[in-house]
């Protein structure tokens, strides 16, 4: 079976892009031109996405895994990695989810225009912290059929991606995937992140600002909080959770941009499930989560 990859025409990189994409990585799918750039306004016939050229030819491998799949994406911002999830990927159905409110017209437009109204559902103005809503809409979309596939690449905070991770790994079925990008950008300066992002009175450095103090940073420009704990030791939870049953978390894959954590056949309850059930911190080494039965016991074992 020939790849997804193999669907796209990568075309001449053009130099000085912005952000710390130094270059533009191009390629065209199905008639759609894609950037792999920190840039804004993404067209019907040309999306920016937020991924270098080995990102998408990973992000691709992944979907080669998952044919005719019930994906949820969460964060759309510019909207090129729906569509190109969308045009490679061929789901049953994707549902995209985004903090900001404000509709990208471009994934409007695409989505009609190729007749995807009834496989690509875009959400605007949903939190993923939101465990109630984020369980309601996939609830919606999807009824009682299980997700293959979850990709998260919204906010890169520790709680916002717990909140959502526990609402909807306990959904995939038995050999689905959850996908968590940029897990590791919190161990840079997130002041290196903004000055590469753009000038300081652009758009998208606003944009950017806005979308983190919402999510729990209170400036773009902030560095880590002292003392306040990280994405990367959700990394480290689920990798205690898979030393130390393999019923639930069946795999988890560590890479440079992505983590992947593979469903086990074990069942969990979507309403209750808690990362903290699966391992037992047994020495402290890890922060307790918040509002967790951990933060009292030191870690809670798996069921």
């Amino acid at each position: 079976m020939n790849s997804k990859a193999d669907t796209l025409t990568w075309l001449p990189a053009e130099e000085g892009g912005p952000g710390w994409f130094r270059r533009v990585d191009r390629f065209q799918l199905d008639g759609v031109e894609f950037r792999c750039s920190f840039e804004r306004g993404s067209e019907p016939d040309r999306f920016y996405v937020r991924k270098h050229r080995r990102q998408v030819e990973s992000f691709l491998s992944v979907l080669d895994r998952f044919p005719d799949a019930n994906v949820v994406e969460l964060g759309i911002m510019e909207g090129g990695s729906t569509a190109l999830a969308a045009l490679a990927g061929k789901p049953r159905k994707l549902v995209a989810l985004e903090l900001e409110s404000e509709r990208v017209g471009a994934l409007d437009e695409l989505i009609a225009a190729r007749g995807l109204d009834r496989c690509v559902r875009p959400y605007y103005g949903v939190d993923q912290s939101d465990r109630e809503r984020v369980g309601a809409i996939v609830a919606e979309e999807f009824g009682s059929e299980p997700l293959d596939l979850v990709v998260d690449d919204a906010s890169h905070h520790l709680e916002p991606t717990r909140a959502s991770f526990e609402t909807l790994f306990p959904r995939l079925r038995d050999g689905g995937l959850y996908v968590i990008e940029d897990w590791r950008w919190q161990l840079r300066r997130a002041s290196a992140v903004a000055e590469h992002m753009s000038g300081p009175d652009s758009p998208a450095r606003e944009k950017l600002t806005r979308r983190l103090r919402r999510s729990g940073s209170a400036r773009a420009d902030d560095g880590p909080q002292r003392g306040k704990p990280l994405l990367p030791a959700l990394v480290i939870e689920l990798m205690l959770a898979k030393a130390e049953s393999d019923d639930f978390v069946a795999e988890v894959t560590v890479g440079p941009w992505w983590v992947g954590v593979q469903r086990g056949g074990g069942e969990l309850d979507a309403a209750s499930f808690r990362v903290t059930d699966l391992y037992t911190d047994r020495f402290g080494l890890l922060p307790s989560p918040s509002g967790s039965a951990a933060s009292a016991s030191g870690g809670t074992s798996a069921p």
